[in-house]
């Protein structure tokens, strides 16, 4: 390096004091740069998610933290799920339940960017009026809006799907209950007024997801209502510190494809390695009676557990696991003729005491 002329009235040992003390300068500069750009970034590379609306129900048991629709904001504005409710974290008794599915970044766009108790209308049928469209044309997603169809030949969940109209929500809460409620005026006859209430059992570590769908339209509404139930329990991943319980002997339907990291036990579905980079996604049959409409997830290792019981038949029962993420997936249909209205509802029971 050739090092600079001394200005008049100084030495060049004064010169190399003053180069060095600027070099260290410029240093300490730098590392201050990079501490700050350290601080803006999530531990964990996890992303940042406070910018979201949420709120927090409380009481002497649970604390459960939601997100909050909002068409311009918020913090899943997709075309798969239900903006509503969303819930991503229980607090019970030192353990914890329900987690992000994609812990790496966030976009608010992305069909499964989403946590938790994420719902969806219209998985294995097709959206309201999805048939009738053309392309260009709208069609309905409950829970989201009135949407544009594609030029795919078939509805496909993943796609992000233009949205018309997002169907507007209002709120009500208070310390322990949460009510949202959407009323859509949609097109070619689909209308509706949706509200999903949760609430925080007061005797009890129970959570209680209840919906009431009226179908203010004039075509009769057959769909499927599901929740994906993003989870892990106590933030550890899928694998052999879990299993799932049923009150039947499940078995594994058509397609299912096990990876060869999960296997049935009786009434248990068991793992057999961590599930982190592949997919596994089966249909589990066997269920015949009103009283199988309950999966109790365990963790054997940290003793915490959650029931999930639906107060309806089950339609379907599907479970998948990726990035270290369980969901089961409990299904309902729905057949609402106009003017009418249907109510169901899931409890999500959390325990700290499991073997």
């Amino acid at each position: 390096m050739r090092l600079m002329k001394a200005p008049r009235g100084m030495n060049m040992r004064q010169l190399r004091i003053l180069s060095m003390t600027t070099f260290l300068g410029a240093v300490a500069s730098l590392g201050g740069l990079l501490n700050c750009k350290a601080a803006e970034t999530p531990l964990h590379g996890r992303p940042e998610l406070s910018q979201y609306k949420a709120v927090t129900l409380s009481n002497e048991l649970l604390k459960v933290r939601m997100y909050l629709p909002d068409p311009e904001s918020g913090y899943y504005r997709g075309t798969r799920f239900d903006w509503s409710g969303l819930v991503s974290r229980v607090d019970f008794n030192g353990h914890s339940f329900f987690c992000e599915f994609n812990e790496q970044q966030h976009d608010p766009l992305n069909h499964d960017d989403i946590c938790g108790t994420a719902e969806e209308f219209g998985m294995t049928v097709p959206p309201l009026g999805y048939n009738d469209a053309a392309r260009g044309e709208p069609f309905v997603k409950i829970g989201v809006g009135v949407l544009e169809r594609g030029d795919d030949t078939s509805f496909q969940f993943w796609r992000p799907y233009k949205i018309q109209k997002p169907g507007p929500w209002t709120v009500k809460t208070s310390q322990d209950t949460i009510q949202f409620r959407q009323e859509l005026q949609g097109v070619h006859g689909w209308s509706y007024t949706y509200t999903k209430t949760l609430r925080l059992a007061a005797d009890a570590p129970v959570l209680t997801i209840s919906r009431q769908l009226t179908n203010t339209g004039t075509k009769s509404i057959e769909t499927d209502h599901y929740g994906h139930n993003f989870l892990r329990i106590d933030n550890s991943p899928s694998g052999p510190d879990y299993s799932l319980e049923f009150p039947f002997a499940p078995r594994f339907g058509e397609k299912s494809e096990t990876r060869e990291a999960v296997e049935l036990k009786g009434n248990s579905l068991v793992f057999l390695k961590e599930i982190q980079e592949q997919s596994v996604w089966i249909l589990l049959e066997g269920y015949s009676k009103r009283e199988d409409n309950r999966i109790a997830i365990i963790n054997h290792r940290t003793k915490g557990s959650m029931t999930i019981t639906t107060d309806q038949p089950l339609a379907r029962l599907a479970f998948y696991s990726s990035r270290g993420v369980l969901a089961p997936e409990p299904f309902v249909k729905l057949a609402i003729p106009p003017g009418e209205t249907r109510e169901w509802a899931t409890s999500y029971r959390f325990a700290a005491d499991a073997r």
